[in-house]
């Protein structure tokens, strides 16, 4: 009796130990991934940042802070974090603004709306890649399509090398990604608005409320939870481009378009040195998080107070 009891009560330790360890043991695939793809490099990204790291010698040196001396004591740094700023101005608000024009209008019923909502799925994907060969193309200083119209126009008698000028190569580098991810944007707004009730809509007609009131307190209300994703979306797309912008300039002409990301790119490949480019690697992905961090604490502020 003794015996059956003992090995009954083992029995149901061993099912609670089961039940205990079997999220863990059904977790743990993800979290090695994640470790291996994310927090592994990470952690080497960092290593490096405090590293002098001589490629031929195959020699790695501790030098501590010495690598973000000198990356803020660079004047080339504070340039890429000015021109990260004004580019990420335009990557912001074009894309959420025009993209949010975009999805007002093709949530409407209209002939041609569906040829419309296919358009404006085409950019959207297209590869960075070709974004850029595609606006490099198009304001090219021989025989770019923007110089061909305007000339045709009449506006302009010989063409103009826009990517030749310091301002409009940073305006239409930011304009190439702004492009694309106003078809983005528009798609996820364009998604929220197709969610609303249209009960909502018929009651505060009846209640008497306006266009504006309708689209200030139940479209925009609705709106403010994907606005807050397309919004640090293209907070992180804004610090974070690359492609576009170095097949379009490769950061010139001089450091007009140098953003930090082009910078990463010089001091890793270019110049070689893995210990700076872990440096600017890691301020980058601070920058990002912290004015993210800052876009999301804005956003829900404001929706507590409108609230």
């Amino acid at each position: 009796m003794a015996t059956a009891e003992l090995s009954k009560s083992a029995a149901q330790a061993r099912k609670h130990w089961d039940r205990k360890w079997i999220p863990y043991v059904l977790l743990a695939p993800a979290l090695i991934t994640i470790f291996v793809i994310i927090l592994s490099p990470l952690v080497t990204t960092i290593a490096y940042s405090f590293s002098n790291i001589d490629l031929i010698r195959d020699r790695t040196t501790f030098i501590g802070l010495d690598n973000y001396i000198e990356l803020f004591s660079s004047r080339l740094f504070w340039k890429a974090l000015e021109v990260n700023l004004k580019f990420a101005a335009i990557v912001v608000t074009v894309p959420t603004l025009i993209g949010l024009c975009f999805a007002l209008l093709l949530v409407e019923n209209f002939i041609g709306r569906s040829i419309g909502r296919t358009l404006l799925i085409l950019p959207w994907a297209l590869p960075w890649i070709v974004v850029g060969l595609l606006w490099n193309w198009l304001v090219n200083a021989q025989f770019g399509a923007l110089n061909g119209l305007l000339y045709t126009l009449g506006l302009i008698d010989k063409y103009i090398p826009f990517m030749a000028d310091e301002d409009l190569a940073l305006v239409f580098t930011a304009l190439a990604s702004a492009w694309r991810q106003t078809s983005f944007s528009a798609i996820l707004l364009l998604a929220a608005l197709q969610t609303i009730p249209e009960d909502l809509y018929d009651a505060a007609k009846v209640d008497g409320a306006g266009m504006r009131a309708r689209f200030r307190f139940i479209t925009f209300a609705w709106l403010r939870p994907t606005l807050t994703i397309v919004l640090l979306y293209n907070v992180v797309l804004g610090f974070l481009q690359f492609d576009a912008v170095w097949i379009m300039t490769q950061g010139g002409p001089g450091d007009a378009t140098m953003l930090i990301s082009v910078l990463l790119y010089r001091y890793t490949f270019i110049n070689f040195d893995l210990g700076m480019g872990a440096a600017v690697s890691n301020v980058l992905g601070l920058i990002t998080m912290g004015v993210g961090l800052i876009f999301v604490r804005l956003i829900y502020r404001s929706q507590a107070t409108y609230a």
